[in-house]
């Protein structure tokens, strides 16, 4: 069994990581982390996220120090803020483990996209050189061996697996730009309480038009632009 911990299990991806690590025959969950200065540290999981009474009741533990959790950790996930796993990434990796990371941190191999799009400069070129975009229907080979994994988004996914085919079989004509208009529930902004994803104020309506950050994440990784516009969806999740 693989010993694996989750880091930012507090929020709805962590939850489904949780949910999903569970389910998973070679994977058991070791420790479930917030940060610690997070309101939920020492919570259990499943009074957060009450689908999971009774299946996994671990408490959610502060982390600090890399070190208190890292040993005989063989996989992490981070399903931590971009800046956050840029920073814990490399010590996980330091310590041996195989770092799953779902923000944006590692994406792309290009210092300077994240300087433009995410606001930090990134310290560890190394690791952009290192990562694999985990994106399993092409990367497969790569993954088998890879240490740090970067998951791609959830727009990208989406984008990625219906257009690649045919992009890769040439049926498309790539002067006329693919459009691609996407929508995600509203649990896609994450738990923190805000107007605009309340239920009486959710509705069919585009964000980060020419601006979201998923758009070059789309294009690097199919080598060819796109037009894309995200929507939030007034439905609670897909």
């Amino acid at each position: 069994m693989l010993n694996t911990l989750i880091v930012g299990a507090s929020g709805y991806a962590g939850a489904e990581l949780v949910s999903y690590v569970n389910r998973h025959p070679h994977m058991t969950i070791t420790a479930l982390t917030v940060s610690a200065q997070s309101n939920d540290a020492g919570k259990l999981i499943s009074d957060l996220h009450p689908q999971l009474k009774g299946i996994v009741d671990l408490p959610l533990q502060p982390m600090s120090d890399v070190r208190d959790f890292s040993a005989d950790v063989d996989v992490v996930f981070l399903a931590t803020a971009h800046e956050v796993s840029h920073d814990l990434a490399p010590q996980f990796l330091q310590a041996g483990c195989v770092v799953f990371d779902l923000s944006g941190a590692f994406r792309v191999n290009d210092r300077a996209f994240y300087e433009k799009y995410y606001g930090f400069t990134h310290q560890y070129p190394e690791l952009l050189e290192q990562a694999v975009y985990g994106l399993a229907e092409w990367n497969a080979d790569k993954l088998n061996t890879a240490n740090l994994i970067a998951v791609p988004g959830c727009y990208p996914t989406a984008a990625q697996l219906s257009l690649k085919p045919l992009i890769d079989g040439g049926l498309l004509d790539l002067t006329q730009w693919p459009v691609i208009n996407a929508t995600s529930g509203v649990s896609g902004a994450g738990r923190k309480a805000a107007i605009s994803n309340s239920f009486c104020e959710v509705s069919l309506q585009p964000y980060g038009v020419f601006t979201h950050r998923h758009q070059p994440e789309i294009a690097v990784h199919l080598g060819a632009e796109v037009i894309f516009t995200p929507h939030l969806g007034n439905f609670p999740r897909g």
